[in-house]
């Protein structure tokens, strides 16, 4: 004979099935979504250990800030501002990273040529470039000038303009030097490097040119810490099979010597006064 349960008794049962279901759903489902979630976050960490040599979407428009050029840039000396790559790779890596990031700082270099038979001098660059997934603004630019070294790629440096301000926005910057840079007739390479810490900041790209003049660019990582071994100077093709772009996109900005740029002077009123000559003290010799 079944023995009949009271319905007191079953009631008791019932509810506490209700709670006991109630007390797993309150505390193993955020348990779940908290391991999502960390899952999400290592996985995200991890892809940011490791820079990109190029970026070919999800670039960004953050605005560094504007700062005024220190003298007037003159007139274009040498223009490759045309002719962007539309089609991947639109660009390539030339950042000098934070300390613990340093194999991984790169450098990409373009040539151009002064033809004036006297001095050409330069006062700054522009250059086309992108940051990359909401990177930027880059704390500043590193200019570097160097002879035509063999084989048409960057040889003996000549000057090295380090953590120079700039003026723009993506995907247009200007750099000016600190003081007019004259050279002869001649070819020239010309590299271009944001100073832009990886964390937090990300990465800034130097945008190709699909139309190339002269040699075509050159790259290098002395660290290899992308592993394509170009340790010193190559063609940025032979380093990455994938950059079948041949140039970058710039400007070489200055003016002829004997022709330096001036602001137009404002006429002031002027009153004649009358003075005793002075004898005129001898100049000190400069440092």
């Amino acid at each position: 004979m079944k023995k009949q349960i009271k319905p007191n008794i079953k009631g008791h049962l019932i509810r506490g099935a209700f709670y006991l279901l109630l007390f797993l759903a309150v505390f193993l489902i955020p348990f779940a979504f908290g391991q999502r979630s960390t899952a999400n976050r290592i996985t995200s960490a991890n892809t940011r250990q490791l820079p990109s040599m190029s970026s070919d979407s999800d670039v960004s428009t953050a605005s560094p800030a504007l700062l005024t050029p220190e003298f007037p840039t003159g007139f274009i000396l040498w223009d490759q501002y045309n002719n962007p790559a539309t089609e991947p790779p639109v660009n390539i890596g030339s950042q000098e990273f934070e300390p613990a990031m340093a194999a991984f700082n790169d450098q990409a270099a373009d040539d151009f040529v002064l033809p004036f038979s006297l001095n050409n001098c330069i006062t700054g660059v522009r250059v086309m470039g992108e940051y990359f997934k909401g990177g930027g603004p880059a704390s500043s630019f590193n200019v570097y000038i160097y002879r035509n070294g063999a084989g048409n790629l960057p040889g003996g440096l000549l000057y090295a303009f380090l953590n120079r301000p700039y003026t723009g926005t993506p995907p247009d910057f200007t750099i000016n030097l600190p003081n007019p840079f004259c050279l002869g007739p001649g070819t020239y390479w010309v590299s271009v490097q944001a100073r832009q810490d990886f964390n937090p900041d990300g990465q800034w790209f130097w945008h190709n040119r699909t139309v190339q003049s002269n040699a075509g660019a050159a790259w290098q990582n002395p660290g290899n810490g992308y592993g394509t071994g170009c340790i010193s100077w190559n063609r940025k093709s032979v380093c990455m099979p994938d950059q079948v772009w041949p140039d970058e996109v710039f400007q070489i900005l200055g003016f002829y010597e004997g022709n330096p740029p001036s602001p137009t002077p404002t006429a002031t009123p002027t009153q004649r006064v009358t003075t005793t000559p002075r004898p005129r003290p001898t100049p000190a010799p400069r440092p």
